[in-house]
Order: structure tokens, then sequence, then C-alpha cells
């Protein structure tokens, strides 16, 4: 005979929430995947790995943004109000309504800063 696990004790003031490995839902099942759609040739997994690759490059997964107050990021970039609407009308920064306010997305302004031309000297 084994000896038993400890079980874990149960939050007091929650006693319906799950324990850590715990699952949420009950009954919980596990989906069966059928063997030639675990290939990644299959036209099915092809398509999610596609899916998956385009929501990572579009910084949907796990990348949290960096929006700040309007004149913040006029501030961070270095440009007026002015120029900054007009960088976010030609979509070269991102801004996002929050409320009221006009929040700018910092990552996209490094990376239009990243995407200005680099100055040539003229040395003889």
């Amino acid at each position: 005979m084994t000896p038993k696990q400890p079980q874990p004790e149960r939050d007091q003031r929650h006693p319906g929430r799950p324990l850590p490995g715990e699952c949420a839902s009950t009954p919980c099942r596990e989906i069966e995947v059928p063997a030639c759609a675990a290939r990644p040739d299959h036209p099915i997994m092809a398509e999610l790995l596609d899916a998956l690759a385009r929501t990572m490059i579009n910084n949907d997964i796990g990348k949290q943004r960096r929006l700040v107050e309007f004149k913040d990021g006029c501030r961070y970039g270095k440009f007026g109000k002015t120029k900054a609407y007009e960088l976010i009308a030609q979509e070269r920064i991102k801004a996002y309504k929050l409320g009221g306010k006009t929040m700018i997305d910092l990552d996209s302004v490094d990376q239009f800063h990243a995407s200005l031309p680099k100055v040539e000297s003229r040395a003889s």
C-alpha cells in the first residue's frame, strides 16, 4: 500500500476555487487529436502554426503595450503635438483612446525612430 499524499488545504475564503494544478471546470476532459493532425505538414496543423506565427509577429502574445499619455509620448518621441497627430494619421506611430485621453504606444515611437534615415557625413 502506498502512503497517501497530503492534500493541500483549500482557501477557506474561496472554497470553490480550484487548487493550483487542479482543473477549473468539472469534469475535466482531454481533447483527442488524430495522429495525422500532429504532423507539421498536415493542412490543419500548418494553418494553426501559421495563425500562431502571425499572432506572435503582431505582438499579441506575451507582450504588454507601453502606453503613455499624449504629452508624455510627445516628450518621449522628441516631437510636438502637431507632428504626433501627423504620424498617427500616417500610421507611423500607434495611438489609442482611453476614455477621453489619447494614449501613445512607446514601442511604435521606438519603431518610428529606428526607421528614420541615417545622416551621411560630408567629409572630404
